[in-house]
């Protein structure tokens, strides 16, 4: 509580998920398309590895094709994305967001065209899906957090963004946003103290407001 009796992070006016990582098992699908999870997990790391370095976005499909020649990957792994992103499902936790009375979102790296589709795919209802194709940048670019919280009318410092990878939770962070991590890989490095980790939605939405 404060001096004057606010509590000291009072409950926000909406959240902000990341899709592909914490509300989607997208993790599942680069997998099967390089036929082994370490492979696949090589894959999506040299596409977000690209994606850091961009400072406009790019089309997403031809950040694919380059990581997949890097790792030589078979020509034809980029097709067989395409085709296991049409059978992504949602994490089984992603059911608490079902019952957050708070407007929420989706902000996520990939083309406008694959963020419907996962966003379809959640089964969830979202105010909008936010692609990093439509906002201009990837994350962890602030102005895509920025850009996010302006279109759901929060203000980023009252805003929550619950990310599933440790970059995403830093650029929010960078952006203003108050955010929480979900542990959908083991963590490679420390993080920031300022970012609340744990291990299932339904404690990030806990540990939000």
């Amino acid at each position: 509580m404060t001096a004057d009796g606010a509590p000291v992070n009072p409950s926000p006016p909406a959240v902000l998920f990341d899709l592909l990582m914490a509300v989607m098992n997208s993790p599942a699908s680069w997998a099967a398309a390089a036929g082994d999870p370490e492979l696949g997990m090589a894959w999506r790391d040299a596409v977000t590895e690209r994606m850091r370095q961009a400072e406009r976005y790019v089309p997403y499909d031809a950040l694919i094709a380059e990581a997949g020649v890097e790792l030589r990957l078979p020509p034809r792994a980029a097709d067989r994305l395409r085709g296991e992103w049409r059978r992504m499902r949602p994490w089984p936790d992603a059911i608490e967001l079902s019952r957050l009375s708070l407007p929420y979102a989706f902000v996520t790296n990939c083309s406008a065209e694959l963020a419907r589709e996962a966003a379809t795919a959640s089964g969830l209802d979202p105010r909008f899906t936010f692609s990093a194709e439509e906002a201009g940048w990837y994350k962890p670019c602030p102005r895509i957090y920025r850009a996010a919280c302006q279109r759901i009318g929060s203000e980023p410092e009252r805003t929550v963004f619950v990310a599933g990878a440790a970059y995403d939770a830093e650029g929010a962070l960078a952006a203003g946003l108050r955010v929480v991590l979900v542990r959908r890989r083991p963590p490679h490095r420390a993080l920031n103290p300022e970012i609340q980790a744990v291990d299932n939605l339904g404690a990030a939405l806990r540990e939000a407001l």
